[in-house]
């Protein structure tokens, strides 16, 4: 079902998973990653449906409108892909989505928004800039 914080918490949620990631020694490849989707016009309670099937309960979420972060820990590309197709079956539609994994994209939360920033912009003609004034600035 996984766990939902405010979107202003994004920057302190991926620092944490960072830190448990190097407390933990964690050998992965890609410890943690982020996907990104854009859920589009569909309704808040079909969204928050999908959530509760698709998502684990160490899963986090945070999402601005319908524009999701989910991070998903000791989960590569790979994985986090499988989270993805998981939604598009539930929605039975396309989702426009990317993803980043730490250490491999980035590893601070400025370098892993930076990188899912770009390849959003490139990809998927979204720009996510909101996220360098909506939630860098909070940290706390």
């Amino acid at each position: 079902m996984g766990v939902p914080f405010s979107f202003f918490n994004l920057t302190a949620l991926i620092d944490l998973q960072r830190g448990i990631t190097e407390r933990a020694e964690d050998s992965h490849a890609e410890a943690f990653s982020i996907l990104f989707c854009d859920f589009g016009d569909l309704d808040k309670d079909v969204i928050q449906s999908s959530l509760e099937h698709v998502l684990r309960s160490s899963d986090a979420y945070v999402h601005n409108d319908n524009f999701y972060f989910f991070i998903l820990y000791q989960t590569d590309k790979f994985g986090t892909d499988v989270v993805e197709k998981m939604f598009e079956e539930y929605f039975s539609m396309p989702l426009k989505h990317e993803i980043v994994s730490f250490p491999k994209d980035g590893e601070s939360a400025q370098e892993l928004f930076d990188a899912l920033q770009a390849s959003v912009k490139k990809k998927l003609d979204i720009d996510l800039e909101f996220l360098d004034h909506d939630t860098r600035h909070l940290n706390v």
